[in-house]
């Protein structure tokens, strides 16, 4: 078993997401109810999926004007092929953040912000958050 810092962040995410290996198409979704009423509700979405590869966009409850809703906060892309995962955009004090591609940050922020993922995924997994696939309801029309 790899225990390369990517390879940790993908091990997180698949305990977090026990359907990461079967993920075939965007736009599947997960819910990861709160642990407790005063805990935050998490989703996940597939934003992309081409073979072995998987974009994957974390979001958890925010208090809008007195409405809940999902804000944005970590998006990661995922190579099951090689079983490792990165951060590729955050939620940051100040926006919504790309890190690679096009970015603000310079290379030598990658390896702290994937860090910071990498234990946060792992604060979620020592709190028993688990992500349960989303069943769209019939449509009646």
């Amino acid at each position: 078993m790899k225990t390369d810092l990517y390879s940790r962040m993908y091990s997180r995410l698949e305990d977090l997401i026990p359907e990461l290996s079967s993920i075939s198409a965007p736009g599947a979704s997960f819910y990861a109810s709160p642990r407790s009423p005063t805990d935050m509700a998490l989703f996940c979405s597939v934003a992309s999926c081409s073979g072995d590869e998987v974009e994957l966009e974390l979001a958890k409850d925010e208090v809008v004007g007195g409405l809940e809703q999902a804000g944005h906060w970590m998006k990661f892309r995922i190579d099951r092929k090689t079983r490792t995962a990165r951060l590729i955009a955050c939620q940051t004090e100040a926006a919504y953040e790309t890190i690679h591609g096009e970015t603000i940050y310079p290379k030598s922020r990658h390896l702290p912000l994937n860090s910071f993922a990498v234990n946060w995924l792992g604060i979620l997994v020592h709190l028993q958050f688990a992500f349960r696939t989303i069943v769209p309801a019939p449509s009646f029309n």
